[in-house]
């Protein structure tokens, strides 16, 4: 029996594909729905996500749009836009721990969307366009802080979206107000910070736009950053009017200069990122191929208009990595701006190199073994009877991983998906393996239950210390703030002389030697310590100097 073939229509049609970008498209895919499994499979994180979804918790209890707050305190250090999204959702779907989840991988797929645009209208082909939003979604710290609920992200895929209108073409109106548009949320993601990228882009047009502006373009151009700057002015004036003349100073003023400075929270030396490039742009910045002054006399020339469009990205992140390393404020997060400009030049870089080349990703199997071991030891050294704060099995797949990807030869184009899928998607599956036991630790649910059972039946709440980061007001949709009131037993006696039924929480170190922890005490894996709950009479006993075992109920 002959074996039946497809009609010819159906085979020039299936031949018709383009393959390439359906491989491309699928590998997209698995890492956008790795971004989301990393937001779902683990509690949000002590200390920060915690602290913005309480602020949006209390924005939404309190119907208070204009002025966050954290704790029932005026929250000046973020502006509103990711406290919005969420109130947002939440209007259209109620109060939800999935919605804010989601809000980060969804600005990390715009962010990638609009790089695909950016790339086009530099000049590059669809491959190179889809290779630049691969790049950019496998690397490592784009990948985990799309995860997260944090700004970074999502002022970064805003930021795209302001850029696009600029690069080819006449500014016109419309372009004028996307770009406006664009910039103005990226100002209401994360403040003035984010016109460094803007203005980088914008004041270096010269060096490497191929054509004017257009008739009036200059000026357009300008009146859209005037439209920007009029929506973060617009809020915060309205914000500082109903938040008073303390919240006004705090808001106008010190979240914005104070991080310029050495005095900023995180201030470290000019140098601090140098170091840290390379992990935070792994896999890539350890496979050779992707760097642009490697084996340079192998590169495919590039003909002169794209030429010159090719300095942006060089412009884009040199400009951004100079100017953050000389704010004295620095954390890891802060160079999130510039992993797009970054993905265009590896993008590039790969699309010039010669096709037929033979390659190696031993560079990313060293990285991946010394991760592995890594992992094993601290399994291997952890305290006896502290628990499992690592899985060692996933640390051994990694590294057959790593030793696979040693031995691998590869042509040039099954090499870069090995990159991807290698070294970006298995390694970041079994690194959340390998973190799983550690979840549950930082979990704030089962004490913010507690809390709110308590609030529930109408005690009293505080917090031992000065530095409560409303950790527990979400997870246990908590409707009254937590006192804080030091951890000093004679400032916890003088706060239970006022609620006498009132019940603390706190790190057990806090608990004094002298008193007996009485029966009503409960304690909670937190952070590498122990968190307790307990009422806050036993402190009375210590500072009288009549300690008394007492046997509380448990309400």
């Amino acid at each position: 029996m002959s074996t039946p073939t497809l009609p010819t229509r159906a085979r020039l049609e299936w031949r018709a594909l383009d393959r390439p970008a359906l491989v491309e498209s699928a590998l997209l895919g698995l890492l956008w729905g790795l971004i989301v499994l990393n937001a779902f499979a683990r509690p949000f994180m002590p200390i920060d996500e915690t602290r913005y979804i309480s602020v949006a918790w209390e924005m939404w209890r309190d119907h208070s749009w204009w002025v966050a707050h954290m704790n029932g305190t005026p929250y000046a250090d973020k502006p509103p836009l990711l406290f919005w999204l969420i109130n947002l959702g939440w209007q259209c779907f109620g109060v939800s721990v999935w919605w804010p989840k989601l809000i980060s991988p969804l600005a990390s797929l715009l962010g990638g969307v609009h790089l695909y645009r950016f790339a086009r209208r530099l000049g590059h082909t669809r491959h190179t366009a889809r290779q630049a939003v691969l790049i950019l979604m496998s690397m490592l710290l784009w990948s985990l802080y799309s995860g997260a609920l944090m700004f970074d992200v999502l002022l970064t895929a805003c930021l795209l979206g302001a850029l696009v209108p600029l690069i080819r073409g006449e500014l016109t109106r419309h372009r004028m107000l996307e770009s406006a548009l664009w910039l103005g949320l990226a100002l209401l993601a994360k403040g003035p910070v984010a016109l460094l990228t803007w203005l980088s882009v914008a004041l270096s047009m010269p060096l490497w736009r191929t054509s004017p502006l257009g008739s009036g373009g200059r000026v357009r151009l300008w009146l859209s950053l005037a439209g920007a700057v009029a929506m973060l002015l617009g809020w915060a004036l309205i914000s500082a009017w109903h938040g008073g003349p303390a919240y006004a100073d705090q808001l106008l003023w010190h979240q914005s200069v104070d991080r310029l400075g050495q005095t900023a929270d995180h201030a470290r030396p000019f140098w601090w990122y140098l170091p840290v490039l390379p992990a935070l742009l792994f896999p890539w910045a350890l496979w050779p191929q992707a760097w642009p002054f490697w084996r340079r006399s192998a590169l495919i020339p590039t003909e002169r208009p794209r030429l010159r469009r090719r300095r942006l990205p060089w412009i884009w992140a040199g400009a951004l990595l100079l100017m953050f390393s000389m704010i004295g404020g620095k954390q890891i997060h802060y160079l999130m701006p510039m992993l797009p400009a970054t993905a265009l030049i590896i993008a590039d870089t790969l699309h010039r190199r010669t096709q037929s080349a033979t390659v190696t990703l031993r560079l990313i199997a060293l990285s991946l073994a010394i991760l592995a071991l890594t992992i094993i030891a601290l399994s291997l050294l952890q305290p006896e009877g502290s628990g499992a704060m690592v899985a060692p099995s996933a640390a051994v797949i990694m590294l057959l991983v790593a030793v696979a990807l040693w031995l691998m030869r590869l042509s040039f184009r099954h090499g870069m998906m090995a990159v991807v899928l290698l070294a970006g998607v298995i390694p970041t599956l079994l690194l959340q393996w390998a973190l799983a036991p550690l979840w549950p630790r930082e979990d704030p649910g089962p004490p913010a239950a507690m809390l709110a059972r308590l609030e529930q039946q109408g005690y009293p709440l505080a917090w031992l210390g000065h530095n409560y980061q409303a950790t527990f007001q979400f997870a246990g949709r908590l409707s009254q703030s937590l006192d804080e009131i030091g951890d000093r037993p004679h400032q916890v006696c003088q706060w239970q002389q006022q609620h006498p039924a009132g019940w603390v929480i706190g790190d057990s170190d806090e608990l004094p030697d002298t008193m007996t922890p009485p029966a009503s005490l409960h304690r909670f894996p937190w952070r590498g310590h122990q968190l307790m709950i307990l009422p806050a009479a036993p402190w009375c006993d210590i500072s009288s100097g009549t300690v008394q075992h007492q046997q509380d109920d448990m309400p």
